[in-house]
């Protein structure tokens, strides 16, 4: 796998940075960053959406717009809000991935979470987004 992403290096530290990539391609990968699967029982269910949000997404019964509306506002919970910010801080010094079985980007709560952390604590951390792994 080749990261096309250019890093600044500072003699004496190594800077990381945030990933998201389905389960499907985070196992092509060879050089695997730090994996937070989010997934239900994989230990971060409080990134994780409501397990009845995801079945009625699912089923049709919740629009796009709705789901998001319901996920970033869990995402506000402060059990959410200081998982999101040590793992951003994690991201800072180390390459993290998010990681979940949706293989479509386009509606995918794995993008959701990370541009929610960006937003939340980019200015106070050198956080930064890289988009989706790639093969």
């Amino acid at each position: 796998m080749v990261i096309k992403a250019c890093r600044r290096f500072v003699p004496g530290r190594r800077e990381g940075m945030l990933f998201t990539s389905s389960l499907s391609i985070l196992k092509k990968v060879k050089r695997k960053p730090k994996p937070y699967y989010l997934m239900r029982n994989r230990g971060n269910d409080v990134a994780v959406p409501d397990a009845l949000d995801l079945e009625q997404y699912e089923n049709g019964a919740l629009t796009w717009q709705g789901f998001k509306v319901n996920f970033l506002a869990k995402l506000m919970r402060p059990e959410a809000e200081e998982w999101m910010k040590r793992v951003s801080g994690e991201a800072v010094s180390e390459d993290v991935v998010l990681v979940s079985d949706e293989e479509d980007v386009e509606r995918c709560y794995r993008i959701l979470l990370a541009e929610m952390m960006i937003n939340m604590f980019s200015g106070q951390m050198n956080l930064r987004y890289m988009g989706e792994l790639k093969i």
